[in-house]
């Protein structure tokens, strides 16, 4: 038999091991994340605004997220990194009150109670914890739900009144906390409801119908946690967003009865995947593809995690004997869980949402409640459960580490480009759409275009409201393909505060075709292309508008916190000043540049990036210059065509002396 402090202590010790692992999970790489994804736009936000703007962002939805960000934007401004700790800090913070819960469920149960919290806090199907600024609500409000449902039991195990009462006031207002975040997340409530049954079920000599009686009672002060939200979000409060409108999304039902038949199907699949491919597919798909180097970190801190999971365990477990003094976990726990899963995942689906990994992970997040539940109630059945245990938190750690890769590749690539149009823009005519393309990462959204792009260009505070996007971007869907390409009209979208025009006759197209190449500013009367680019850049680089940048002025210097300092002048910086040179028509510049390149040892790695230095020595009449290049960029069938092309188009607009215009018409052209 445990004494009090016995039980306190072994407590503790397993919200240290909690603390530990979900540590090593994490934070290896935090201080290399950038901004990624939907941060862009409300970091430029703030750049232009002041805090109290949350408001505006977030009025049209989740109006409760501007009362965590205001505070959290306070306090950290524009760093990084500090987003990413207290993401962290809150994660660990729901792994221990979940753990706090189970223990008050099954206190006999030691191992189970600890190993659940462990794979619930490093649960690998939600991907999005490095994306910590605008996820700080989804984890935030993840906490406030794991709080809530064990303030819930710590009230109804508790006799004395006003200890009673004060537990269940925190759960009820850390309850509308959380839905104040997420909407979405109210599938907790199967949880809490759940956890409240098996504990009135549990009394010994009532009758079936006394339960009940007593499950309704016990019940019904936390029914005003989602009775009162709902009340708000549906009679009170009205959506701009038609996914984040309740009513709307439930009244495809009565509209179509075949609604009812995909939503048991995406049920199905989201049980799948929550269940089984959250700890199969992200680790294939994230930690597979690393470089051999980051794989034996992931390795080495897989290790470690390992090691102080069978080193806690060890000390946390007992003898099986004494771990079994108590009635038995799986048939509650199976229960729990699965109520846990469908009632984590119906939500998502009743708004027409669905769980697909790695793209969509945050839906799994409510439901990973009962996905560590059932798991560990298979892992209990295992003779060599903590070794068993052991295997399933080396793959989330594989799975977090290559995760982190991804994002601080993602946000080292995006700042790359940003820095090689800096060096090459020193201004943009305000207006211009821009089309960009980044090396391997994909853009979902316009502001992961424009975002960067103001912050560099054109940062100046904005007084009015909305915010007023001067540099406006779009992503390359199909639709936008055809309006360009047509040269179609303008859209104004007003999105969370900011407007902007989109001109599709007045585009702007930058590419990347790969992470260790130059930032190609696409002229589209000459467009140069590279075999790399995707098929959609080609159909519109003949509509980029090269006279959209500004040649002269001073050159923007992006912000160091969000950019990170000014990299090495490598080859790329001396390509993006020759390209800007040829712009200029400043030829005689472009051999200088050439020649501190080489000199300081750098070189293309892709051909396609000597066309600036080629056509500078076709003006200047350096034949054996034009001869050598045009050997290094004609390297193959797509780019002899496409050089030909371009030399020929260049020979008619520029004076070259006939024997620079033999050279291109039997070295290039042949």
């Amino acid at each position: 038999m445990q004494t009090k402090n016995e039980k306190s202590n072994s407590f503790w010790l397993g919200a240290l091991i909690i603390f530990a692992v979900s540590a090593i999970a994490y934070l290896p790489l935090a201080s290399k994340f950038g901004y990624l994804n939907d941060d862009w736009y409300l970091m430029y936000d703030m750049w232009v605004k002041d805090p109290s703007f949350f408001h505006v962002i977030f009025s049209g939805d989740r109006p409760g997220r501007a009362l965590a960000m205001i505070p959290l934007f306070s306090l950290f401004g524009f760093e990084p990194f500090y987003y990413h700790l207290s993401a962290f800090l809150f994660r660990f913070l729901g792994g221990v009150c979940l753990y706090w819960t189970f223990r008050m469920l099954w206190p006999w149960k030691r191992f189970a109670t600890l190993a659940a919290a462990l794979l619930f806090t490093v649960y690998p199907g939600f991907l999005s914890q490095t994306n910590a600024i605008d996820y700080q609500s989804h984890i935030l409000g993840l906490f406030l739900a794991t709080l809530s449902v064990a303030l819930t039991i710590k009230s109804l195990l508790t006799v004395e009144r006003t200890p009673r009462f004060l537990f269940m006031a925190g759960s009820i207002l850390a309850g509308w906390g959380y839905l104040s975040q997420m909407e979405y997340f109210i599938g907790m409530e199967a949880f809490r409801f759940g956890c409240i049954f098996i504990l009135m079920w549990r009394t010994q000599g009532a009758s079936r119908l006394q339960k009940t009686g007593n499950l309704f009672i016990a019940s019904l002060p936390f029914l005003l946690v989602a009775g009162g939200f709902l009340v708000w979000r549906l009679f009170f409060f009205e959506s701009d967003r038609k996914a984040t409108d309740i009513g709307l999304q439930i009244s495809q039902l009565t509209s179509s009865p075949l609604t009812l038949l995909w939503w048991l199907n995406y049920l199905a699949q989201d049980m799948v995947s929550v269940t089984l491919v959250a700890w199969g597919l992200p680790v294939y798909v994230l930690a597979f593809p690393m470089r051999l180097r980051d794989v034996m970190s992931a390795f080495g801190w897989a290790g470690f995690a390992v090691a102080l999971t069978v080193l806690g365990m060890n000390r946390v477990d007992k003898s099986r004997s004494e771990a079994e003094a108590g009635p038995s976990l799986s048939r509650e726990a199976l229960l729990l869980s699965l109520i846990s899963i469908v009632g984590g995942l119906l939500p998502v689906i009743l708004v027409n949402r669905h769980v697909t990994l790695p793209d969509y992970s945050r839906y799994t997040l409510i439901a990973s409640v009962g996905a560590a539940l059932l798991l560990v109630t298979v892992i209990e059945k295992i003779s060599s459960r903590i070794v068993v245990l052991s295997f399933f938190m080396a793959i989330a750690v594989l799975t977090h580490y290559g995760n982190a890769i991804r994002a601080v590749d993602e946000a080292q690539a995006t700042r790359d480009f940003w820095w090689q149009v800096a060096w090459r823009v020193p201004q943009f005519e305000p207006g211009v759409t821009l089309i960009a393309s980044y090396p391997g990462s994909p853009l979902s959204e316009d502001y992961f275009i424009w975002g960067p792009a103001n912050l560099i260009y054109y940062p100046e505070k904005q007084s009015a409201n909305p915010v007023e996007i001067k540099l406006p971007a779009a992503v390359l869907t199909d639709d936008v393909v055809l309006e360009i390409a047509t040269n179609g009209g303008v859209e104004t979208p007003l999105r969370r505060g900011n407007y902007l025009e989109r001109d599709f006759g007045n585009v702007l197209v930058m590419i990347q075709s790969r992470s260790n190449g130059c930032v190609r500013i696409i002229n589209g009367d000459v467009p140069e292309l590279s075999p790399l680019d995707q098929h959609r850049l080609l159909l519109i680089a003949p509509f980029s508008r090269l006279e959209n940048v500004k040649t002269e002025g001073e050159f923007p210097t992006p912000p160091a916190v969000v950019f990170g300092g000014e990299p090495e002048h490598g080859w790329c910086y001396f390509y993006q000043k020759a390209d800007l040179a040829r712009q200029r028509g400043d030829w005689e510049q472009i051999p200088v540049l050439l020649k501190e390149a080489l000199d300081a040892g750098h070189y293309p790695e892709d051909a396609l990036e000597w066309m600036p230095f080629l056509q500078a020595s076709a003006v200047l009449g350096d034949v054996e210059q034009v001869r050598s290049t045009a050997r290094l960029v004609t390297v193959d069938k797509f780019l002899r065509l496409q050089v030909c092309n371009i030399m020929t188009d260049f020979m008619e607009k520029e004076t070259l002396n006939d024997e620079v215009k033999s050279v291109i018409e039997h070295n290039i052209c042949k």
